[in-house]
């Protein structure tokens, strides 16, 4: 009798796993209110884009410019929102995003490529036109300076 019910039990974890994952890659999320982001690519010298050819439903390659004489500093953590309606809206997981908490420098006058993966925190991405924020911050006395860039990608 035990050994049927472990045999149950190792179907139906079976199950749910692989009917949890088909639906998860297929359309995890859902897009939240207006984005909280008014105010992105206003510093002068900072830019980011999206990397030609590498969007994609799963990811992408990000493009940090710094033509600044100052060094910036910025994580993995990122922002992702979907335009609906002629807005920016957040885009909710159904995960909790896990990022590291290391800094990363930007130096003066370069730029850096960052592989950026939906998969793990979206699944796959629907058509649409979307935008990554992203937060750079720099050392000021008293405190940081902080500035969001963004860079837009459409998905067909």
């Amino acid at each position: 009798m035990t050994a049927i019910v472990r045999e149950i039990a190792g179907f139906l974890a079976a199950a749910l796993l692989v009917g949890g994952g088909a639906v998860w890659s297929f359309h995890p999320w859902t897009t939240g209110g207006v984005s909280p982001f008014s105010a992105v690519n206003e510093a002068e010298g900072l830019a980011m884009h999206i990397e030609s050819g590498s969007a994609s439903a799963t990811g992408t390659i990000l493009c940090l410019e710094n033509k600044t004489d100052r060094e910036w500093q910025f994580g993995q953590e990122y922002w992702l929102e979907k335009k609906e309606d002629g807005e920016w809206h957040e885009i909710r997981s159904l995960r909790a995003g896990a990022f590291d908490t290391l800094s990363y420098l930007l130096a003066p006058h370069s730029t850096r490529e960052e592989v950026c993966s939906f998969s793990d925190s979206y699944g796959r991405l629907t058509s649409g036109e979307y935008r990554l924020v992203k937060e750079l911050l720099r050392e000021k006395s008293g405190g940081w300076e902080s500035e969001y860039v963004a860079a837009e990608f459409v998905l067909e």
